[in-house]
């Protein structure tokens, strides 16, 4: 069964290395970015632009208060999101845990409210993230089963085993046929994050993943490093936001100080971009830095990452550039 890695994130989470989490093989993000109509995650804007800029696929995520009214909850929502200017590849996510007492009869239309009102501003239905007794308990029709318009959700489902091996599949709630997403663990051990993190898998191919997020997989022509001693495929690794697999596969050579060393980079772009088939090679563009201008700023204009830029200029220090300095994109 294939499966894809990756990760959610909130404000337990800040301080975010996204080129080192890139590096461990996550290829997906999931960020809160509002709970009922009163909390805006802070952390929000940094996740999303630091996750693009690491060539992650991203995800916006709501967290449902049953006691608080629907619409006003997806307006909230959508205002939050449509801040960044930027909607993200994955479709946003609705996040119900807790039923704040209210009964299952009221629960069950408010979310349908919620959902329609979200999928009208982004044209794309949500997805359901919840745990399999929240929805076998409170998103149920008389009679039993979840309603008849449930299955036409991803359904993202929590769930954590004592220890998972490959190969495995969560239980689904009863009435419940298919999972997209499966969120494994909640106390994931990720190089870059200084904190427990949930730990998701999607389930399907790299390529299907893609085409779930409406993003088209673009592979830039490598880079190229030149070797330096001390150096290793992790920490090269960890500065180009690359796996050791995918630098190994592009350079199964051995490290030697002086030599040139292949850099991989791949990033998702939305479809609608102009990007075109599924896998396109990208072309060298120039831009003229500004003032106020910061490479993760340029990065996500561009649809490439920091550590791409910083390799085709041979950037040392990415916090160092100047008024009028000429980059090479990417």
């Amino acid at each position: 069964m294939a499966t894809v890695p990756g990760i959610d994130v909130s404000y337990w989470d800040a301080g975010i290395d996204w080129p080192k989490v890139r590096a461990t093989g996550q290829r997906f993000v999931i960020a809160k970015a509002t709970e009922g109509i009163t909390y805006k995650d802070p952390t929000f804007d940094d996740n999303w632009l630091g996750a693009k800029s690491a060539g992650l696929l991203r995800g916006a995520y709501h967290f449902f208060r049953c006691n608080v009214d629907a619409k006003k909850q997806a307006d909230y929502f959508i205002d939050y999101v449509r801040s960044v200017k930027d909607n993200g590849e994955l479709p946003p996510v609705l996040d119900l845990e807790t039923n704040d007492g209210v009964t299952k009869e009221k629960i069950v239309p408010a979310v349908k409210i919620w959902l329609d009102h979200v999928e009208a501003a982004f044209g794309r239905k949500p997805i359901i993230y919840s745990g399999q007794y929240f929805l076998q308990d409170y998103l149920i029709q008389p009679g039993g089963g979840p309603p008849p318009w449930a299955k036409d959700y991803p359904l993202w489902l929590a769930q954590y085993p004592n220890q998972y091996v490959e190969g495995m599949k969560p239980f689904l709630p009863r009435g419940w046929f298919a999972w997209t997403m499966w969120q494994i663990s909640d106390k994931g051990v990720v190089n870059g994050i200084n904190a427990s993190v949930d730990m998701n898998l999607f389930n399907g191919t790299l390529e299907e993943l893609y085409k779930f997020a409406g993003a088209t997989l673009v592979v830039e022509k490598p880079k190229t490093h030149k070797v330096a001693a001390g150096d290793s495929f992790e920490s090269l690794a960890n500065k180009y936001g690359v796996t050791v697999r995918e630098l190994v596969s592009a350079n199964p050579q051995l490290l030697k100080a002086g030599e040139p060393l292949n850099v991989p980079v791949a990033v998702a772009i939305p479809q609608d971009s102009g990007a075109g088939g599924a896998v396109t090679p990208s072309s060298p563009r120039t831009y003229t830095i500004q003032a106020g201008d910061t490479l993760t700023a340029v990065a996500v204009k561009y649809g490439t990452t920091v550590a791409a830029i910083a390799s085709a200029n041979d950037l040392k220090n990415i916090n160092n550039i100047k008024v009028g300095q000429v980059l090479v994109i990417p």
